[in-house]
């Protein structure tokens, strides 16, 4: 298994479920305004926001991209907030379905969720469990 392959279930799949914590609850909710940029997975969301919150709090997260059928894929590793003109409108200009969302990259509240993976896991099939795939 490559990462090719790993964005390729990504994109097939369009919606992630990415999971934060803030060291004693967990929250996990569904983002869509994602790419990929080098070796970083980045995610638009609006601040203020629980996840923006928690990843202050604790800089790690995972996303997971699941079929239908249970094959799945999941990304781990340490976040950072960007509020980075240049990353936004980055961002913005890679997933044009964020104009629904967002009038305009230069509007305070956007941040993007900048993951720099150090774990990426996929389930194939239940005989062979997890692979480990390698981030970089």
């Amino acid at each position: 298994m490559s990462m090719d392959e790993v964005k390729a279930l990504m994109k097939a799949v369009g919606w992630g479920m990415l999971a934060t914590t803030d060291g004693q609850r967990v929250g996990c909710r569904p983002m869509g305004g994602w790419a990929w940029f080098d070796d970083e997975l980045w995610c638009a969301t609006m601040d203020p926001s629980d996840k923006v919150t928690e990843l202050e709090q604790v800089p790690n997260a995972e996303y997971c991209f699941s079929e239908p059928e249970g094959r799945h894929v999941r990304i781990a590793g340490p976040c950072t907030i960007s509020r980075d003109l240049a990353d936004k409108k980055r961002l913005y200009a890679q997933v044009p379905v964020l104009a629904r969302y967002i009038p305009d990259p230069d509007v305070p509240q956007y941040v993007v969720i900048r993951m720099r993976p150090d774990r990426v896991r996929i389930m194939n099939s239940m005989e062979r469990g997890y692979e480990d795939v390698p981030p970089r």
